[in-house]
C-alpha cells in the first residue's frame, strides 16, 4: 500500500511500514494541512496523521481521498502504533477498502470508523 505520513507521526512507524514492504513517504516539514491532503490525494496515498483536523469532511471530503488514519495512541508508544497498524493491515488488505474512509486508531488496538 501507499502511505503519506504527516510530520507529527513517529518516524519509527515510517521505517516499520517500509520494512513491511509498503510505499511510504514523509510529508514535507512545515506545510499546511491542505497541502498535505492534496499531496496524499495526488499520489493516491493513505494519509496517517495525529492531527484531528483531517476528520473534518467539509475541509477534507471523503470522496476525494484514499483513506485517512488518525493515530490516537501516545506519540512515543511506537510498539503500540506498530501493533495497531499491523492489525489494521491484516484486517483490510486492499487499498480500495480505505478509500474515502477515516479510521481513528485507538489505544489497545481498537479502531473507530468515522
Amino acid at each position: 500500500m501507499k502511505f503519506l505520513l504527516d510530520e507529527n507521526v513517529h518516524h519509527g512507524l515510517f521505517r516499520f511500514l517500509v520494512k513491511s514492504g509498503h510505499d511510504v513517504k514523509l510529508s514535507p516539514m512545515s506545510i499546511k494541512n491542505g497541502m498535505v491532503f492534496e499531496l496524499a490525494v495526488r499520489e493516491e496515498r493513505i494519509l496517517i496523521s495525529r492531527d484531528a483536523d483531517f476528520i473534518d469532511p467539509f475541509l477534507y471530503p471523503p470522496s476525494g481521498h484514499f483513506g485517512i488514519w488518525l493515530l490516537r495512541i501516545h506519540p512515543k508508544d511506537l510498539e503500540a502504533q506498530k501493533r495497531a497498524t499491523s492489525r489494521l493491515l491484516k484486517q483490510f488488505s486492499l487499498p480500495e477498502e480505505f478509500k474515502g474512509k477515516v479510521i481513528k486508531i485507538l489505544p489497545d488496538e481498537e479502531f473507530e470508523f468515522l
